[in-house]
């Protein structure tokens, strides 16, 4: 039989071994455990900070192409603006060259008329009233000419307002792009490691759980050595009797020695 304070010292070395071994695993997964959260998390908050650079730079190009929109749209505005005006000065210059134009064939109309009456070699009032009446024809002739060239211009500016007002419609057309105010991801907080304080703990009730385990075997044990086993009464040989039978002092019979 075994030493019992062997037994009990066994008893609490092994349990103690086991119990510092399964916190120690304990310890060492937790903080794997908090090393891969943290991981995961700075990769979560790494990947947000790429989406949020990603979205400004989408809206920096789309500013970038609307201005470049912008642009190009105010240059042909400008450009169909300047033909409106140059095509509506040509018309008037044109208007204008037209009517003096008509007033010079008027002019020399009448002075042929007045030549002709003065070369009839006809003379009296008659022919200071024709000659008068030929500068009062021209003279309203004139008139006219000079009133509807005059309406001309005034419809010419009217219509030069207008192709300003075009003008500047074409450029409210096309607006500047606001851009929208991209947040930066919040930063993660990150796990503090696990403190070793309650897996020591942990350790140490172990071992002492062992340790009064192992006493209270030891102890055990040595209560066991304490007891001693029933005497077994040995067989009488040559005892009379029937094989199987026991006698009057209680032993069995085996049979006749030899």
């Amino acid at each position: 039989m075994c030493d019992p304070v062997s037994a009990g010292i066994a008893f609490a070395v092994v349990g103690t071994g086991l119990g510092i071994a399964q916190q120690t695993f304990a310890y060492q997964q937790e903080k794997a455990n908090v090393a891969y959260r943290n991981q995961v998390a700075q990769q979560n908050y790494d990947f947000s900070v790429l989406q949020a650079q990603s979205a400004r730079e989408y809206e920096s190009q789309k500013s970038i192409l609307q201005d470049s929109i912008i642009a190009n749209n105010a240059e042909i505005a400008a450009i169909a603006h300047a033909s409106d005006i140059a095509q509506l000065n040509l018309r008037l210059s044109q208007e204008q060259q037209a009517a003096a134009q008509k007033k010079q064939e008027a002019g020399r109309a009448a002075l042929q008329m007045r030549g002709e009456v003065v070369a009839s070699g006809r003379v009296g009032n008659v022919v200071d009233s024709l000659i008068a009446d030929y500068y009062r024809q021209q003279a309203n002739y004139d008139y006219a000419t000079s009133q509807n060239l005059a309406f001309t211009f005034q419809q010419g500016q009217q219509q030069k307002v207008g192709a300003q007002a075009q003008y500047a419609q074409r450029l409210a057309s096309q607006n500047p792009y606001l851009k929208q105010t991209i947040l930066d991801p919040i930063k993660p907080i990150m796990q503090q490691g696990p403190s070793a304080t309650p897996y020591i703990l942990g350790a140490a009730a172990t071992a002492a759980s062992s340790i009064a385990g192992g006493m209270q075997l030891s102890s055990s044990l040595k209560g066991l050595q304490g007891l001693k086993p029933p005497a077994v009464p040995r067989p009488q040989p040559g005892f009379p009797g029937v094989p199987g039978s026991v006698s009057p002092q209680g032993l069995p019979y085996y049979g006749p020695a030899f």
